[in-house]
């Protein structure tokens, strides 16, 4: 196992939770600050180029839980706030190579003002869906493509104008949003829904996979929003990563998906009952499940990029919460085993926090640790 050395590191000014890289130059944080006397949650999207030196800063009267780029449009940015909403924004880098600046598209006001948008998600098979989960158990889905043979940051923006404007008391302060309403899943995550992930390959490409603190992970038919399936016995603590394949990522095993959880393990579970088909009901165990200590709470994966996937093996970037950050080589080889999942490089030094944000790119890998405030960039 390799010790991976820093390339930069930077101090932010708020704790960082969640970060993407924007073609493959800047890097887009999320961060998330509690006031202890008010409760108040309050936050910022802050860019920083490749250098990690700070280039804007953009304040968000909610803290910001997650941040992803549009697969569809890279230049379309959701961000996900622990003040119910969920806003939107559009990228420009036309100014400048060595700059980019953000606009906010539409804040829109999805749930209640106390509860906590832990995660979004971009459909990728389906341009305009995103999913949110929330930290009262719910999962819900809204699409902004409304029928556009093109879907990207111009008809998000124009969906959202379509919507009715409203104030809403917020944390002592009016503020200013859109409501959207969003459609909900029949069953709901008894504690935290954490996490969720869009299956992408047949058979699961109608399907919408979720994990919660309730150390359940669920299966969510996204035509009917029924539960086709659902386990809390497999994970001994909170679900809170999930990887499905897809064209770029273990093409070879469409009905098996990836799962990281608080119980500090990563596994792989194949859900094939007879045939492709997965299985149906409630604790019906998976067919195979392989799993891996990591040394810590495996909260987020990040795939290694196409250019790089020059020997055609399929490796992940993993935040590991209080043990750093590790690069993960899936040995095909050695399926079903404990050696499936191959540690090849690690990142302590640095984060002596919760590891919880993390994207690679073609160039370069960053991550971020919340209560020391920092951001790191290295390589492998």
């Amino acid at each position: 196992m390799e010790v991976t050395t820093v390339d930069a590191r930077a101090t932010t000014a708020l704790p960082p939770c969640c970060l993407r890289i924007f073609h493959g130059r800047f890097v887009l944080v999320g961060t998330y600050e509690l006031d202890k006397p008010s409760g108040h949650r309050t936050g910022s999207v802050d860019v920083y180029n490749q250098d990690l030196e700070l280039l804007h800063t953009y304040p968000t009267y909610g803290a910001v839980l997650d941040l992803k780029l549009s697969p569809h449009d890279e230049t379309l940015v959701a961000t996900a706030h622990s003040t119910g909403n969920i806003m939107l924004w559009k990228v420009d880098a036309s100014a400048s190579d060595d700059d980019i600046t953000l606009e906010l598209v539409s804040n829109l006001l999805a749930f209640e003002t106390d509860t906590l948008v832990s995660s979004l998600h971009f459909s990728p098979l389906d341009a305009g869906l995103v999913c949110a989960t929330t930290t009262t158990g719910e999962a819900a889905t809204f699409d902004m493509a409304t029928g556009s043979q093109v879907f990207n940051a111009t008809v998000a923006k124009q969906y959202s104008e379509s919507l009715d404007v409203v104030q809403t008391p917020v944390q002592g302060k009016e503020e200013t949003g859109r409501t959207v309403v969003v459609d909900t899943f029949d069953e709901v995550h008894d504690l935290e829904c954490w996490t969720a992930e869009f299956g992408q390959l047949s058979p699961l490409q109608n399907v919408l996979f979720t994990g919660g603190d309730d150390s359940t992970i669920m299966a969510h038919d996204l035509r009917t929003h029924g539960v086709i399936w659902r386990n809390g016995r497999i994970h001994e603590a909170g679900v809170v990563g999930i990887k499905c394949s897809s064209q770029t990522f273990r093409t070879g095993a469409p009905t098996s998906i990836i799962t990281g959880s608080y119980d500090d393990n990563i596994r792989a579970l194949d859900l094939r009952m007879l045939g492709e088909d997965i299985y149906p009901g409630r604790n019906t165990p998976a067919a195979q499940v392989c799993q891996q200590g990591l040394g810590g709470g495996v909260w987020r994966f990040s795939e290694v990029p196409a250019q790089l996937k020059t020997d055609g093996r399929d490796r992940l970037m993993v935040c590991c919460m209080y043990d750093g950050a590790k690069v993960l080589t899936l040995d095909e080889a050695s399926a079903g085993t404990e050696q499936y999942f191959q540690v090849d490089s690690f990142l302590k030094q640095g984060h002596e926090s919760m590891c919880y944000g993390g994207d690679w790119s073609g160039e370069f890998i960053a991550t971020c640790s919340f209560y020391d405030k920092s951001l790191q960039k290295w390589h492998v």
